[in-house]
C-alpha cells in the first residue's frame, strides 16, 4: 500500500494486515513522552473510557500480552496510542500522541462522526459502514501522513505551532494505523507515530511527497494546516 498518493485523495485506503497491535515495547523515550503527557494538563483530553469497557480491555490486554487491563498501564506500555471499539464506536481512548484533534471528544461516536470534520472526506465517510463490518471481524492497516514544523510527536491543537521558514524547520509525520477484531464486536486500534526531518526524506520521496501535496484541494490543504508548508516547497 502507497502512503503517499499521487493525486492526494482522502480514501478509506485500508489493507488486510498480519501486524500486531503491538509492535513491542516502547523505548524508554516514548514512555518517558507518554508519562508526561498522561500526566500532563491535558490529560482529561487524551485518555479516558464509557463505561462497560472491561470486557473489551480484557481481550485488548490478552491480544497486546500485556498484564493488567487499566487503560492507561496498556498504553504506556505498547509504542503505540490505542484505543477500543464496540461495534464500531469508540469506548476507550488512550492516545498521548493526537494528530490535531482531542481525542477524548470522540468517545461514543462512530467511524463517521469521527471523521465528520475531514477536509473532502466524503468517500472516507460513506464507506464508513463497510469499514465498521471489517472493524468487528477482521484485521487491517492503513496510513497517514502529513507535513509539520511541529517537532513533537504530539500534535494535540492546544500546542502552537511554529512557523517554517526553511525546509530545515519540516518534519514528515507518518502514522501506522492497526484495526484488529478481538471478539464480542470488540475492536483494537492502535497508531505508531514517527516523525522523520525533511532533509533526512530520500529526493524521491520528497518529490512523491510535493506531487501529493501539490494535488491537494485547499480544503485539505486547511485542514491539515499546510498552505505555508505548500509555499514554502514551491508547490
Amino acid at each position: 500500500m502507497e502512503l503517499v498518493s499521487v493525486p492526494f485523495s482522502v480514501t478509506a485506503d485500508v489493507a488486510r494486515s498480519t501486524a500486531p497491535l503491538r509492535a513491542g515495547e516502547p523505548t524508554e523515550s516514548v514512555r518517558n513522552q507518554k508519562r508526561a503527557e498522561f500526566n500532563g494538563p491535558l490529560r482529561s483530553e487524551l485518555l479516558g473510557q464509557l463505561p462497560g469497557c472491561a470486557e473489551g480491555l480484557s481481550l485488548l490486554a490478552r491480544d497486546l500480552g500485556l498484564r493488567g487491563e487499566a487503560l492507561e498501564d496498556l498504553a504506556l506500555g505498547c509504542r503505540e496510542d490505542l484505543a477500543l471499539l464496540h461495534d464500531g464506536v469508540l469506548t476507550a481512548i488512550a492516545f498521548a500522541f493526537p494528530s490535531g484533534f482531542r481525542p477524548t471528544s470522540k468517545l461514543g461516536q462512530d467511524f463517521a462522526a469521527v471523521h465528520a470534520p475531514v477536509a473532502d472526506g466524503e468517500v472516507l465517510r460513506a464507506a464508513s459502514a463497510g469499514i465498521t463490518a471489517v472493524m468487528k471481524r477482521g484485521h487491517v492497516e492503513r496510513g497517514v501522513w502529513t507535513l509539520t514544523a511541529l517537532p513533537s510527536l504530539s500534535q494535540h491543537p492546544d500546542l502552537a505551532r511554529p512557523a517554517a521558514h526553511q525546509e530545515e524547520d519540516l518534519f514528515f509525520r507518518t502514522e501506522f494505523q492497526v484495526l484488529k477484531a478481538l471478539g464480542g464486536g470488540w475492536t483494537g486500534f492502535s497508531v505508531r507515530v514517527e516523525m522523520t526531518p525533511w532533509v533526512e526524506l530520500p529526493a524521491s520521496a520528497q518529490e512523491r511527497i510535493k506531487a501529493s501535496l501539490a494535488s491537494m484541494s485547499s480544503a485539505s490543504r486547511s485542514y491539515k494546516n499546510l498552505h505555508e508548508i505548500a509555499a514554502l516547497l514551491g508547490v
